[in-house]
């Protein structure tokens, strides 16, 4: 595909893709009915067209992350650039609601933020001719032609960091990308690739060799808050669960194939939602470990009432976040209807099971429990975190179950002791040190464009 042909198409679909971006930041509106804590996101949608009446600083570095993962993994790149540069204005952008949460919410340092503009050219320049960066640093997997040609013309460099394509997505772009996708990357002024794998597939959709540098992940760097420990201790005392085996469900998902799903046969051969899965294998457990809690944490806030509604019908005794209601030794399952505590959830755990892999999805991050030493499992479907799983699955620092039968059995067996939960948890913390540096190699790599 070449740029004209893109622009074309995108301008045709583009009362499609305000109908969604509108649909999205009114959805955000209505979340915030029901959970006021949420931040409000200022001018949500006009900001997908670069309307923005904000006056924001110039001259200094946007970041792009698209939703809450990409977030939450540059807080520490955030915290370091700000030590760094402390003058130096940092724009932070999202392309979903849900990562403008967290950025609102949780950025570790003061930051000017927005929606990111959509990929046209009149968008772009608004936003460009707003802020007139210096540094502009994509994380992970955003390639937007128009917006690099913009920054490329303007003599803007950009960094593509954290850098990765799933097998899925090289695929796709080899075949529909074309020297359109050759020419955004040579735009770059580097690829900062997690893995080799990466690094591989970048080169082989024709960017140039002296572009492409493997740093790792940037989510190995990443900081515990110094107040965790104590906010975990507190909240285990208040609810009773010192003495509790108690285990987390964490970024948990619908089946994205449905009835008519194949990709689910073999696992989940009814094409349940992942949380039926899971309440069936906590049942299982509570037969040997009748005391036993599963917090219970969807990944979207959309599903909250979904899942609401199948643990009303599950015959288990349950509450929800959002009620403040004290855990009690009736509770059973713990609706985690919140955003922004994950950490608290893992760290009260004493094993943590990842979400989006019973069913197939793809995987979630699984370095959160690891860096706080805790048992990690998670079920068949990875595939869009290969790179991440493999040295993890290698060293023994991820127990992987094939299904909700084998999750309970592996469940049971760590309750049953708390010397294999230790041993577990610490071969997952030794993985995800081993793992750790990407941050500094980046910073020392940004250097060059911010002195």
């Amino acid at each position: 595909m070449r740029l004209g042909l893109y622009r074309l198409l995108t301008t045709l679909a583009l009362p499609l893709i305000a109908y969604s971006g509108w649909k999205r930041c009114k959805k955000h509106q209505s979340q915030r009915q029901i959970l006021p804590d949420l931040p409000k996101i200022p001018h949500c949608f006009a900001s997908r067209f670069g309307r923005n009446p904000t006056q924001f600083k110039k001259q200094g570095i946007w970041i792009h992350a698209v939703s809450v993962g990409e977030t939450r993994s540059i807080f520490p790149l955030l915290i370091n650039l700000k030590k760094k540069y402390p003058t130096t204005p940092i724009t932070l952008t999202n392309s979903s609601t849900q990562g403008a949460i967290q950025a609102l919410q949780f950025s570790p340092v003061d930051i000017q933020h927005q929606m990111i503009p959509y990929d046209f050219p009149f968008a772009i320049h608004r936003f460009l001719d707003q802020i007139e960066p210096k540094l502009v640093i994509m994380i992970e997997t955003e390639i937007w032609p128009n917006c690099y040609q913009a920054c490329s013309k303007r003599d803007i460099p950009i960094i593509l960091a954290n850098a990765r394509l799933k097998e899925q997505s090289f695929t796709t772009y080899q075949k529909w990308g074309g020297k359109m996708m050759t020419d955004a990357l040579n735009q770059t002024a580097f690829i900062g690739a997690q893995s080799q794998t990466d690094a591989a597939y970048f080169l082989a959709l024709g960017v140039h060799k002296d572009k492409v540098k493997t740093l790792g992940n940037l989510k190995f760097d990443m900081q515990i808050d110094a107040e965790l420990d104590a906010l975990v201790a507190q909240w285990k005392t208040d609810n009773q669960l010192n003495n509790r085996f108690t285990w987390v469900a964490a970024s948990t998902h619908a089946d994205p194939h449905g009835k008519t799903g194949k990709l689910g046969k073999a696992n989940n051969p009814s094409n349940e939602s992942e949380e039926s899965l899971l309440l069936q294998a906590h049942k299982t457990l509570l037969k040997t470990q009748p005391d036993a809690l599963l917090i219970l944490t969807p990944r979207h806030a959309k599903r909250f009432d979904e899942v609401a509604g199948l643990l009303k019908s599950s015959g288990l005794n349950w509450i929800k976040r959002s009620e403040n209601k004290t855990i009690t030794s009736q509770t059973q399952v713990y609706l985690a209807n919140s955003m922004g505590e994950m950490m608290l959830w893992f760290g009260s755990c004493n094993v943590a099971f990842i979400g989006g892999s019973l069913v197939p999805f793809g995987g979630h991050n699984i370095l959160e429990p690891a860096a706080l030493k805790k048992p990690v499992l998670s079920g068949p479907h990875y595939a869009n975190l290969k790179a991440l799983y493999e040295p993890f699955i290698e060293q023994g620092a991820v127990t992987l179950v094939a299904d909700s039968h084998s999750l309970a059995k592996t469940l049971a067996e760590l309750a049953d002791s708390n010397q294999y939960q230790e041993e577990l948890g610490l071969k997952a913390f030794q993985c995800y040190q081993k793992q750790s540096g990407a941050l500094d190699k980046l910073m020392h790599e940004i250097k060059p464009f911010l002195n």
